[in-house]
């Protein structure tokens, strides 16, 4: 099978223009001025980003035996070294960072996690958001006995931990495969709360494959990727409602997208949408959340030439 190559882009619109197509407008490039690593206490570690104007990056984790935290910023550039130096770090083993031209301009910064923790982050912004600090802590796994089996319990999170498939290398970089639980009943959006209104898919636009999201108020989800037979997209909707308007189902049949499905999960409380993708192709994905109006896309397409890993 063919590699299954991923490129994140995140972009937030403070407005939505006439025609949805024109999202992809080149941002106006940012600094990225220094990027340095620090240990904090309480087991704790940060990377701070400062830059000479507002960005918000799109952050990825990566696990298997090799995790990492991948952060892109769209438009960005970084004059210092490739390598930011790590010392006396539990959590933090290395930061990598390049710049990537195609299919759009970014910067891209690689933590290489720890394999002997499972690792958290958080981001804080700071300064209107010209400083950036991801701070991240270790989770301890505690063992209980159940009266059925054991299960596993996150100390301090409050969420089961989801058995997961096996991995599969992904290109440019391999991303863990996430199980997909039974799908569970759709709840209703009259609850109040953050809320997934509705979902669409739209074919016609020369920019890609859009799958549409609308929501009640800026949320973005976490976007992550599974190869496979049939390749995927997760999108999760952390504490999040499913509207009684989305249908659960869509046959997309397109091109690149050929299903959409919707499901509420719970441990952890979210909705997960799932794009099946045909398979035997290279994908470009990107990211976009027009804040005003609430409503996010992920815009489909295929790569047209191979993309060189980090």
């Amino acid at each position: 099978m063919k590699c299954f190559g991923f490129l994140l882009f995140f972009m937030v619109c403070m407005s939505f223009p006439i025609l949805p197509a024109s999202h992809a407008e080149r941002l106006q490039s940012i600094v990225i001025e220094s990027i340095s690593y620090n240990v904090e206490l309480e087991e704790k570690e940060s990377i701070t980003f400062k830059l000479n104007g507002p960005r918000v990056p799109n952050v990825f984790r990566l696990n298997g035996d090799k995790p990492r935290l991948v952060m892109d910023f769209p438009e960005a550039v970084y004059t210092g070294g490739k390598n930011i130096p790590v010392n006396n770090g539990k959590l933090v083993h290395g930061i990598r960072t390049g710049v990537h031209t195609s299919p759009v301009m970014k910067t891209r910064v690689v933590i290489d996690l720890s394999s002997q923790y499972d690792v958290k982050y958080e981001q804080i912004t700071a300064d209107k958001e010209t400083v950036l600090t991801i701070i991240l802590s270790p989770i301890y796994i505690e063992k209980i006995e159940d009266k059925s089996d054991v299960a596993q319990i996150a100390v301090g999170q409050g969420i089961g931990i989801e058995k997961t498939e096996t991995e599969k290398p992904v290109s440019p970089v391999s991303v863990e495969n996430e199980s997909l639980a039974e799908e569970a009943a759709a709840s209703d959006s009259s609850g109040g709360g953050s809320q997934l209104l509705e979902i669409s898919f739209d074919d016609s636009s020369n920019k890609g494959e859009m799958v549409i999201f609308r929501l009640n108020d800026f949320y973005p989800p976490t976007v992550s990727a599974i190869e496979e037979e049939t390749p995927r997209v997760l999108c999760d909707f952390m504490d999040m409602q499913l509207g009684s308007g989305v249908t659960e189902v869509i046959s997309a049949k397109g091109k690149y997208v050929e299903r959409i499905r919707a499901a509420r999960h719970e441990n952890p409380d979210k909705v997960r949408v799932v794009l099946d993708l045909a398979p035997d192709r290279d994908y470009d994905l990107q990211q976009v959340f027009f804040k005003n109006d609430n409503l996010f896309f992920i815009i489909v397409n295929e790569l047209p030439v191979e993309v060189i890993s980090d």
